[in-house]
């Protein structure tokens, strides 16, 4: 991957096979084939919702990162056709990395880098050493709003700039965490444009490393300016101030239609393409088309106004990718490997789930075995924890919670849930008021896939005596709640990471505030496993711990675990060099290169 946003998202290391992929729809002659399309070298792209930010250290969400892909640039990246295939990007090649046995920084990593010679941002300055120190203090800024990523980088105790060469740097760690060397590739950004003033200029990163003065540095003015700057929406949705040294820029953002990305006309990084893997930029525009509808996604596909939908319902894959469809004259069919998975997280706060037992018979009363069936046709593979099984790390041993609403039923009277007045809901005494067993499932708008799992489900437990609300809401809504711990239940998916993932985000209790542990899963014991896996250089040895912390999640249930669906997509037949990838969003729209014949 060419300049991999590396930032936290902890979804998900092992190398596979080639994503196990299909073309579908003969191979028409490109003579016979008339298209709207024929000759555009543009690539329109179908996302279902606006991307919050475009600012790489404050940006939250799935689709943020996905446009910022060809804003921004990282020291690393990750190749995508495999799982965990570091390759250098801004770096002239893979750092060096040793370990520090005497001085301040004993016991942990000495990591050095060099920045390739030509790299430049948009001004024509050089992309330097003094830039990664300064991007690394925006991440430990305490007032930055960067809660969900800042603990993927308190391994980072301090950069070294030679003072001879700013193209060269040394990064000192904190002990060995196991991702040092991918999390220190991060994804750079220019001081000369995010603090012109130089306001971070008078920190170091061991000061804001210190606990001690971090309270301090909360009302600090030079603190607190920066960072409301930084925070604003200048530099998270103007095009003047979103500034990266990728190969495109932002052209226009119309929120709730579209983010048109044009590619500079002079790349610095074109001399680098053919010769190292993620330099291509063939495209002279991406426009991210926003339809948070599906079924109007799904009209303006077959209208030929996307190029790529890659989040089609099995039924339309199936039906769209037959041979006897006129669209497979014009898009190419695939359903890649995809390492994300689809889960229904539980409030473990909440008085109605806070019992075990009543989180278990939910679990039991979701049909994955229907849903994979009738919704998805087959084309997904059911999960029993919270790592893609296509990973080394995954637990084996774990067994899919079976579909067994009489053991659930059971489970829910032992817990207390009794359905006392006959009203066909069960109720139980909380806290001197009598309860009923009413629970608020929250899913994303525009999706029938979710609004058909939810229908199933709430089938399934109102025989049980539960009743299940419904409530659609838009993504960004959706996610405030679960961020602020403001729901109950709800229907999401993960998007998975290449590499091995780090559990910090989702499970450790610190990150309930600020992180993604939207549940409320986790004590000492699992918090004190995950840190040391963390810093367990040993392969081996962090497998199995990665194994026993998916356990203790799987044994506390905080989720729903569901399935990993194959990720059904096409792209339009005009571009060559238009694969699926193994990594997420499963393609990458810069590497595709018009095939002007086709058409025509």
């Amino acid at each position: 991957m060419r300049k991999q946003i590396l930032k936290h998202l902890a979804f998900a290391a092992a190398v596979i096979s080639a994503a196990a992929l299909i073309s579908c729809g003969g191979s028409p002659k490109s003579a016979k084939v008339k298209s709207a399309r024929a000759g555009i070298n543009e690539v329109i792209i179908h996302i279902n919702s606006n991307p919050d930010k475009l600012n790489p250290i404050t940006m939250t969400n799935s689709y943020s990162q996905q446009v910022s892909n060809d804003l921004f640039m990282g020291l690393l990246g990750l190749d995508n056709d495999s799982i965990g295939a570091i390759i250098p990007a801004l770096a002239v090649a893979r750092p060096t990395v040793t370990e520090v046995t005497e001085g301040e920084f004993k016991g942990g990593l000495k990591i050095d880098y060099e920045i390739k010679p030509d790299a430049v941002w948009d001004n024509g300055t050089p992309v330097t050493g003094d830039d990664v120190a300064f991007t690394i203090k925006v991440w430990k800024n305490p007032k930055v709003d960067c809660e969900q990523g800042r603990p993927y980088y308190d391994f980072i105790k301090d950069v070294v700039v030679d003072p001879t060469n700013k193209k060269k740097y040394t990064v000192y760690t904190k002990d060995k965490y196991f991702l040092s060397e991918l999390q220190s590739g991060i994804t750079v950004i220019p001081a000369y444009n995010y603090d012109p003033d130089g306001l971070m200029a008078k920190f170091s990163i061991k000061d804001l490393n210190d606990e001690n003065k971090l309270k301090a540095f909360k009302s600090n003015p030079d603190i607190v300016k920066f960072a409301d700057k930084f925070n604003g929406e200048y530099f998270a949705r103007d095009p003047k101030g979103i500034c990266g040294c990728g190969p495109y820029s932002v052209e226009k953002w119309e929120p709730n239609q579209r983010v048109i990305l044009k590619r500079k006309t002079k790349w610095w990084g074109d001399a680098y393409a053919g010769k190292q893997k993620g330099f291509e930029a063939y495209p002279s525009k991406l426009i991210y088309e926003i339809i948070p509808d599906y079924n109007a996604s799904l009209s303006a596909l077959k209208g030929e106004k996307l190029d790529v939908h890659s989040a089609l319902v099995g039924k339309d894959y199936v039906e769209l990718s037959n041979d006897s469809n006129k669209l497979t004259q014009k898009y190419n069919f695939y359903k890649p490997k995809d390492l994300s998975y689809n889960y229904m997280p539980m409030n473990m706060n909440n008085p109605k789930l806070k019992d075990i037992k009543v989180r278990r018979a939910l679990a039991m009363l979701t049909d994955v075995d229907q849903i994979i069936a009738k919704l998805c046709l087959g084309l997904a593979v059911k999960i029993a924890g919270p790592v893609s099984p296509y990973k080394d790390i995954c637990n084996t041993d774990l067994k899919p919670t079976p579909f067994d609403p009489t053991k659930a039923e059971a489970l829910l009277s032992e817990a207390g849930w009794e359905d006392t007045d006959g009203d066909g809901v069960r109720d139980k005494v909380i806290n001197g008021v009598k309860t009923k067993l009413e629970i608020n499932l929250s899913i994303p708008a525009g999706s029938p896939l979710y609004e058909k799992m939810a229908l199933l489900f709430q089938e399934s437990c109102k025989k049980a005596g539960v009743a299940i609300n419904i409530q659609v809401k838009e993504f960004t809504v959706l996610s405030d709640e679960l961020k602020h711990h403001n729901f109950e239940m709800s229907s999401l998916g993960w998007g998975g990471v290449n590499y091995e993932d780090d559990p910090i985000q989702l499970w450790h209790t610190k990150s309930y505030n600020g992180g993604s542990n939207y549940t409320g899963f986790g004590d000492a014991k699992s918090d004190a496993l995950i840190d040391q896996l963390r810093y367990e250089q040993d392969k081996e040895k962090r497998k199995q711990m990665q194994k026993d912390l998916q356990q203790m999640i799987v044994d506390a249930q905080p989720y729903i675990f569901m399935y990993s669906r194959l990720n059904r997509m096409c792209i339009h037949k005009r571009f060559d060099n238009a694969s699926p990838k193994i990594a997420r969003p499963g393609f990458v729209a810069s590497e595709f290169k018009l095939n002007k014949e086709f058409g025509q």
